[in-house]
């Protein structure tokens, strides 16, 4: 169900006092920010080859500049590599869920949502989409959870492409709600999106 304007105001009543706090438990060390803003430049100019594809993967699974790393990421990042020619070359290139439903035809494989998404957000950053994992997504559900009465379960893993438009759209509710992190600058939807990660990783339960 979606959130509604008044439980989003309540929402924000619980995000504000600790939004800082738990920002600040956000690792830039392990996810480094300026080596982010180089993957969504480069994804979303849809290069025909991508120099940047394999450190992408390793960022989103904490692997960024590791030298040895479980043999499952080598064989994604080559599929991904193999394939991502014929996706520039594409029309779902041009559309955020025509990209993600492209991805998840030819990964072909259950445990490779979390990287359809995240490819999906790359490319298409600026709609904005969220980088979606179970640990955001917990968040949100917990969230909503705690004031709507009558309810007593949450989804805890996404799974679909309607999930990612759940978290959009719940974040875009809260981003005008949220106060100011300093002064004359507001918390941003990259903001919000760390801080649903570390508040479901950390605070909300599993």
């Amino acid at each position: 169900m979606p959130l509604t304007h008044q439980e989003a105001i309540e929402i924000a009543k619980l995000i504000n006092p600790q939004l800082d706090i738990v920002l600040a438990q956000y690792d830039f060390t392990k996810y480094p920010a300026n080596q982010y803003q180089s993957f969504k430049q480069n994804f979303s100019s849809l290069p025909f080859k991508n120099n940047q594809l394999s450190s992408a993967i390793l960022w989103k699974y904490g692997k960024y500049g590791q030298v040895s790393y479980p043999a499952a990421y080598t064989k994604l990042i080559t599929k991904i590599s193999d394939e991502w020619g014929n996706f520039v070359g594409s029309t779902a290139a041009k559309n955020s869920q025509q990209t993600f439903y492209w991805w998840k035809k030819t990964l072909n494989r259950k445990t490779t949502y979390i990287t359809e998404a995240y490819i999906t957000h790359l490319v298409h950053h600026n709609e904005p989409l969220p980088i979606i994992d179970q640990h955001n997504f917990r968040a949100m559900n917990y969230l909503k959870l705690t004031v709507r009465a009558g309810e007593h379960s949450y989804n805890k893993k996404p799974s679909t492409w309607n999930d990612i438009q759940s978290l959009k759209q719940f974040m875009v509710m809260l981003l005008p709600l949220l106060q100011d992190k300093t002064p004359g600058q507001r918390c941003s939807f990259g903001d919000l999106d760390r801080f649903l990660m570390m508040y479901g990783r950390n605070t909300a339960p599993r």
